[in-house]
């Protein structure tokens, strides 16, 4: 599974749209485009997006 992959499969978990999710740490297009395997994340947006979300970055990446 990809980054995107498991951000998509996190968002609809928390019941988020993507601008929810992307709010204040990268633009909506752009995070969209992270779902789509389109671009990657950089590590410190990454972390920013699950701090936000209150998502621990170990559970993550057993996603």
């Amino acid at each position: 599974m990809t980054i995107g992959e498991a951000l998509l499969n996190l968002r609809k978990q928390l019941g988020l749209t993507q601008t929810e999710m992307a709010t204040n740490v990268v633009s909506t297009s752009f995070y969209s485009k992270v779902e789509r395997n389109i671009h990657d994340i950089g590590t410190n947006d990454l972390l920013q997006i699950l701090n936000k979300h209150q998502i621990n970055a170990t559970y993550f990446l057993k996603i």
